[in-house]
């Protein structure tokens, strides 16, 4: 039989010679079939069973359907099969009458279709079907976190409630941090460029293990430059090794002091406070020397005001543990000159000298070595130079039953200590990190350092647990956080730095959870070590390779690439989203 569209009515007509049936446009459903006469069946003929295809369609009347071509003679148009009673044929599709089609588009007259191409009948196809590959569908991943400051991150967590109070002490302003427990508190003097002023037990005065004598003797940085290290050859950068004034502090260069000057001016504090779990202080050191680039060897009186240096320094404190506080120290330089590398003052703590405070007279080394301090230098002072057994010293009583330890981040074990006998100098006692680093125009240096409180044992202690707790830090630097990066032929870059305390392990690279490479960190950045001075890994903490996708299925992966120290600490230093193709 054969469909035929006259002015908008549908003619079905069969091969034998009875009347048509004429099914109107309105119809709602098929006519019985018994009504308008039944078309003859050749028994004989293989035809194909007819699928479930609607009789009757709705066609807007602006599509313009040219006439059925004519079928050849040569065609053999097969009887209708009878329709097995169990094939239900559906009620017509309407096609919304909105679908409208524009009169440019021209319908193509029918294709002959050769008798030779057998067209076999249209399957259902479901998503269970064999022989259609199924569509992969990928997951939508979220936005990898921004990475974080390389400085924020050390592994070791703020312990307690940090909580700060002001506390007149004479004429000067002191930012106590109590720590947890009631155990221990750090305070810095606002007046004097917030240098710590005490350490100690709660509560407790007379436990202060800092010497806070004037604003040249606490826990402070102080920074020199080789070319600029003495007066008369300062201004002109050309010092050369000895002081052309005479061998005394009076006639420093370039030296910008954080507690102040010698004449007793406090350094300015920018600003102060609670920020985060640290107590923060940003300051604008003093030249020790208020006469400090002057053209020869004069002593002028002391100005009414400081001479402030061109740079910043910006310290944060917190509790670690109830007995340990970390020192954060940030230098940044808003000067058009830059300083060579020299050793500094990075910091220094001096300690108690009896008095208001406890007097700790007594220098160990890690093992527990006392260190004899003993070399003629300027002014009447004694100093020693001394490698550490491990990477902290401690200032104690003579008993070891209580004092101050210092470390470094870097666990660096050399260090340099500094004594006043009392009679040809000043009594006191100092000790610092020798470590040199210079600080270029416009530059930023970092540091950090860790106090502890307690006797020689509990110091021991605690140091030993800092320096193994001490995770890696460093920086992603590609693929790129701006955006999603892409794998190109399935492989992508990976590079940035790592530091740490000790000697790194592994930089691994995860994707989607799963380790997939290791990277070796080898690459000299100097940039990096000019921020981060001293530590192991310089001068060569970088690494850089490609790394191949484990699957290449089009889709996107979650990278995270992460830095593991010899202590197992593990540091994520960034996460990407790296497309396959």
């Amino acid at each position: 039989m054969a469909f035929r569209w006259l002015s908008g009515v549908a003619v079905l007509w069969g091969c034998a010679a009875e009347p048509a049936m004429v099914v109107p446009d309105d119809a709602g459903a098929l006519k019985d079939a018994d009504d308008a006469g039944s078309a003859t069946v050749d028994a004989g003929a293989d035809v194909p069973l007819l699928r479930d295809v609607p009789l009757v369609l709705d066609i807007p009347p602006s599509v313009d359907v040219p006439p059925v071509r004519d079928v050849p003679a040569a065609i053999d148009v097969p009887s209708v099969r009878d329709v097995p009673p169990s094939v239900d044929v559906p009620p017509a599709i309407d096609v919304p009458p909105a679908l409208d089609v524009p009169a440019a588009i021209d319908v193509p007259p029918a294709i002959d279709v050769p008798p030779a191409v057998d067209v076999p009948p249209i399957r259902d196809v479901g998503v269970d079907s064999p022989d259609v590959p199924p569509v992969r569908v990928c997951p939508t991943l979220p936005a990898p976190p921004p990475d974080a400051d390389p400085w924020a991150s050390t592994g070791l967590a703020t312990v307690g409630v940090p909580t700060t109070r002001m506390v007149a002490s004479g004429a000067h302003r002191d930012l106590y941090l109590s720590g947890p427990s009631g155990v221990a508190e750090i305070a810095v003097r606002l007046d004097w460029g917030g240098s710590v002023v005490f350490f100690g037990q709660q509560g407790s005065p007379a436990s202060n293990t800092i010497d806070a004598n004037d604003t040249g003797r606490e826990l402070q940085v102080a920074l020199y430059d080789p070319q600029r290290q003495f007066q008369r050859c300062a201004r002109d950068a050309s010092c050369a090794g000895t002081n052309p004034c005479g061998n005394s502090i009076t006639y420093l260069g370039w030296d910008p002091v954080q507690g102040g000057d010698e004449c007793n001016h406090g350094a300015r504090v920018l600003r102060s406070g609670l920020e985060g779990d640290r107590m923060v202080v940003e300051v604008r050191p003093t030249q020790w020397n208020p006469d400090w680039d002057a053209p020869d060897c004069r002593r002028s009186a002391c100005p009414p005001a400081a001479v402030e240096a061109g740079v910043t320094y910006t310290l944060g404190f917190r509790f670690v543990h109830s007995n340990v506080v970390e020192v954060s120290m940030e230098i940044t330089s808003q000067e058009s000159i830059s300083h060579l590398p020299t050793e500094q003052e990075f910091p220094t703590l001096y300690v108690g000298h009896g008095g208001p405070s406890t007097d700790l007279p007594l220098l160990l080394d890690s093992a527990g070595t006392p260190i004899t301090v003993n070399n003629p230098a300027n002014d009447g002072f004694v100093y020693a130079n001394f490698r550490s057994a491990g990477p902290w010293v401690t200032w104690q009583h003579r008993a070891r039953d209580y004092g101050v330890g210092l470390s470094m981040d870097h666990a660096g074990r050399d260090f340099q200590a500094w004594e006043g006998s009392g009679t040809g100098a000043p009594y006191f006692h100092n000790v610092r990190p020798r470590q040199s680093f210079g600080i270029a125009a416009g530059a930023t240096v970092r540091g950090r350092s860790y106090l502890t409180l307690g006797s020689f044992d509990t110091v021991r202690s605690l140091m030993d647990m800092v320096t193994r707790r001490r995770a890696p830090f460093g920086a992603l630097d590609a693929p790129s956080a701006a955006s999603t990066a892409r794998a190109s032929g399935g492989r992508f870059r990976v590079a940035g730095w790592a530091l740490d305390n000790a000697a790194l392990s592994s930089v691994m690279v995860r994707v989607d959870g799963a380790m997939v490479a290791t990277l070796p960190r080898s690459g000299a950045r100097a940039d990096v070590c000019a921020i981060y001075p001293n530590y192991p890994g310089c001068p060569g903490p970088g690494f850089d390779g490609e790394v191949t996708l484990p699957v290449r299925d089009g889709c996107t992966h979650a990278v995270e690439v992460v830095a593991r120290d010899a202590d197992g600490n593990e540091t994520v230093l960034g996460r990407r989203l790296v497309a396959d193709g």
